[in-house]
């Protein structure tokens, strides 16, 4: 029998592109998905799954309330975190309640599914490579957003950019399609009002979101 895994993400998109990249693995079986916590503690009672790859900002209970009820409820049920926010603070944080892996979703589709593996076999999956210390107080740097009206995926986006990454690789890294970054492209130029990437390598650096 293959493993059972729930999708747990408030983007149907981001759902989608994760259940695709995990076709691969003849072992695993997706029996459903979530749009926020609420809808994942339902499915998760009714399936009993052996994993929940989970997002740490939904609505109705959050990824962290979401992890804590899996814990103390379903202590068989494994959980990966999957996030846009790269903080080290937050990776040490789903570690004490329990979290068997953690991921930012700048991630591969390959280390994404070398992940589920991991966690699957018994063992953890925590990566750090790519986390960037901030200060306690400023985990989603909501003040940042709300100044340069900007969403928390335009700024992974700003930062895959910054890394050289082409639109292709970054549609693959987000599992979204190339249109759909482009679009962010366009609308993270415009609210920004620059023109060029070395602008905008710019605006990262000084804004130390790279």
């Amino acid at each position: 029998m293959p493993y059972k895994l729930i999708l747990a993400d408030d983007h149907q998109f981001l759902l989608q592109g994760v259940a695709s990249v995990l076709t691969e693995m003849e072992d695993v079986e997706v029996v459903d998905t979530a749009l926020n916590g609420f809808e994942l503690m339902t499915k998760v009672g009714e399936h009993r799954p052996d994993l929940v790859v989970l997002d740490l900002n939904m609505p109705g209970y959050d990824g962290l309330e979401c992890l804590q009820r899996i814990r103390g409820g379903y202590p068989s049920t494994r959980v990966l975190i999957l996030t846009n926010y790269n903080q080290p603070q937050l990776l040490e944080e789903v570690k004490k309640n329990g979290a068997r892996g953690y991921l930012v979703k700048s991630s591969s589709a390959a280390e994404l599914r070398t992940a589920i593996r991991t966690i699957l076999a018994g063992e953890t999956h925590f990566t750090s490579a790519d986390l960037k210390e901030v200060p306690e107080d400023s985990y989603f740097f909501d003040d940042f957003l709300k100044k340069f009206k900007l969403t928390r995926r335009e700024v992974d986006i700003i930062r895959m950019i910054a890394r050289e990454m082409s639109t292709k690789e970054i549609a693959a890294a987000c599992y979204l399609s190339e249109l759909t970054i482009s679009t962010h492209r366009k609308n993270i130029f415009r609210k920004l009002e620059l023109k060029n990437v070395a602008s905008l390598v710019n605006f990262a650096q000084q804004h130390n979101i790279i």
